[in-house]
């Protein structure tokens, strides 16, 4: 918490143009970025894994296709970060796994996500979706699961734990010796695109990413949805510097980058997503959809699963 405070102090004295001397000597932002979302990998995980919430109804042939666990982890700041994990019945060991995280008003376990799972498990890759911080088993009385305001410090502060938390539940994957390591993806959505355009961007061991209905320019964005009071205006400016992901998504190249987008979208402005879009580097493909912001089926049934299963698993 000590480095984060002296980084932000850092941060703000040389966007003021008020660097001290010797200035020239300092980490660049670029550097100053990263630093935020380092960790001590060599922190314990004490994972523990049990059995996962039982899905009302579900079907006995889709329970034959994988196995779900509920999975607890230790974070960085002591965090303890919930999530399931699924390990397909079929295919060869080690499996291909792909993280998965909801948006806003979703959780590890919300219908989305776990049908994204479940198609990920019928082409045989595991994946693990786990709660962002303030949701799900996270949430915190008095605080928002809207933690893209970033011109809120809590919300900037839960926005870098989610990604390091993201990097840790990486380090998880890669302590299991039915995981391959080396094909790791990552699928968001909504608000889980975004902080996965900022997370691709710090974790090397992300093989493929796809990002579903993501937008980026937080600053261009306020500004033209005008969200954000003049007095707020440099408290964001400040943030976004640390958080947006149009600052972190262009060093996922040359890894593939497929991004989702609705062209009706109600929530994310189309200027969001084009900016983040122009951002990322190729490899990347952006799909617009002519829907609102729920994607329609042939989204990830088709498209996502072709993805992954090119990158994933080589067919």
């Amino acid at each position: 918490m000590a480095r984060r405070c002296a980084v932000l102090c850092l941060l703000a004295a040389c966007l003021a143009g008020t660097c001290p001397a010797g200035a020239a000597a300092q980490p660049d932002l670029d550097a100053v970025r990263l630093a935020l979302y380092d960790y001590d990998a060599g922190l314990p995980l004490e994972s523990a894994i049990g059995p996962a919430p039982v899905v009302p109804s579900e079907p006995a042939k889709l329970k034959a296709l994988r196995r779900r666990f509920r999975v607890a982890y230790t974070s960085v700041h002591d965090q303890r970060v919930s999530g399931i994990l699924t390990i397909p019945t079929r295919g060869k060991k080690p499996y291909g796994a792909v993280l998965l995280l909801a948006g806003s008003g979703g959780h590890k376990d919300t219908d989305y996500v776990r049908l994204a799972a479940d198609m990920l498990n019928t082409s045989g890759l595991a994946t693990f979706s786990i709660d962002a911080q303030y949701h799900g088993e996270r949430k915190r009385k008095g605080r928002s699961g809207d933690i893209h305001f970033v011109q809120s410090p809590t919300n900037r502060d839960a926005w870098i734990q989610t990604v390091q938390d993201l990097r840790r539940a990486v380090d998880y994957l890669c302590s299991r010796p039915d995981i391959d390591g080396k094909r790791i993806g990552f699928l968001g959505f909504s608000q889980g695109g975004m902080l996965g355009g900022t997370f691709i961007g710090v974790e090397p061991r992300v093989r493929a990413a796809c990002l579903a209905v993501p937008g980026g320019g937080f600053l261009e964005w306020a500004a033209t949805l005008g969200v954000v009071s003049p007095s707020d205006r440099r408290r964001l400016e400040v943030a976004a510097s640390l958080t947006d992901p149009i600052h972190f998504v262009g060093r996922f190249a040359p890894r593939p980058l497929l991004i989702l987008a609705a062209r009706k979208d109600e929530l994310i402005p189309t200027a969001a997503t084009v900016a983040l879009d122009a951002a990322a580097r190729e490899p990347k493909n952006l799909i617009w959809y002519n829907t609102g912001h729920v994607l329609p089926p042939n989204a990830l049934v088709v498209d996502a699963r072709r993805f992954f299963d090119e990158h994933l698993r080589g067919r």
